[in-house]
């Protein structure tokens, strides 16, 4: 069984501190990366990152046969300069929801479906290939996973993973002690987080990354249909607990307002040399959206 910690965190927007990101010379607008339903970003990992070059694995939320998993996205002074299809050789995945890098093991990912489906893979050139197919831990069966992100904590892994949640049902943030070799998990820490907001288009948890100092960034966004309009957020909200068996997320009692995204559904959050983040969107009808920042 796993144990969990519940503590229910209401994030009221408007008494969130408004704390900047780290400004590069290079922040830029919105670049499209794909056009229409079947091209847009739902999760992002670096691939390669030298100065203002930044080449990231983008996977996709499609679910038919023959529609593309995962593409290659090259930035340069934050101007998306190439997106190039990559080729997935494996079990086919249902629904890709979000990708995290493996620290420390170059060109190893780990990609998430919305059905708690999980892929170690390892990136060859424009070929992703399945190394292991696993799933998440037992969760509650109405969960919708759309966020997965790895972190060192001094010689393993920790996992955090997310239920998105939607209006007055809260996001449930899952974290663990993750194996690499036999791709299991430790005993599971539990914690309930919302936005504040609970109109029923809200999805309070759409990605998660983890700084190297442990501190926790969650997107959320506002999705009411494929034509939106959408709106999003990006917040610190919290941070990472490493303890003996396990591993939690300590939520701060105000979480910090990173950014506000009038027009677009955030979806992918990661995070580049720095202290820039690049953020993808799945703007559903609109296509794909990137920005640094």
């Amino acid at each position: 069984m796993s144990s969990r910690t519940l503590l229910v965190a209401s994030v009221l927007a408007v008494t969130a501190s408004l704390v900047p990101l780290p400004a590069s010379a290079h922040t830029g607008q919105w670049q499209r990366v794909g056009t229409g339903i079947t091209e847009g970003v739902s999760g992002l990992a670096v691939l390669s990152s030298r100065g203002d070059h930044v080449e990231a694995l983008s996977v996709i939320d499609n679910k038919k046969p023959g529609q593309e998993r995962v593409r290659r996205i090259v930035l340069d002074d934050g101007r998306v300069t190439a997106v190039r299809p990559m080729t997935w050789q494996g079990e086919t995945p249902v629904d890709l929801e979000a990708v995290a890098g493996v620290p420390h093991r170059p060109g190893e990912y780990v990609a998430v479906t919305s059905g708690s489906r999980a892929f170690h893979v390892r990136v060859r050139r424009d070929v992703v290939t399945v190394v292991a197919a696993f799933d998440l831990p037992p969760h509650d069966p109405q969960d919708n996973m759309e966020s997965f992100a790895l972190r060192a904590v001094g010689s393993r892994l920790a996992a955090v993973w997310a239920d998105r949640g939607a209006g007055v049902r809260t996001s449930t943030l899952y974290s663990a002690y993750f194996s690499l070799q036999d791709h299991t998990f430790g005993p599971v820490t539990t914690v309930e987080y919302d936005t504040g907001a609970h109109e029923e288009t809200v999805r309070h948890a759409s990605d998660i990354a983890i700084r190297t100092d442990g501190s926790v960034l969650v997107s959320s966004a506002v999705d009411p249909g494929d034509d939106g309009p959408f709106s999003s957020s990006l917040r610190e909200i919290g941070r990472l607990v490493p303890r003996k068996d396990t591993v939690g997320v300590g939520l701060a009692r105000r979480p910090h307002l990173l950014g506000t995204f009038g027009g677009r559904k955030i979806e992918a959050v990661t995070l580049l040399r720095g202290g820039d983040v690049l953020l993808g969107t799945d703007d559903e009808n609109d296509g794909g959206w990137v920005l640094r920042r």
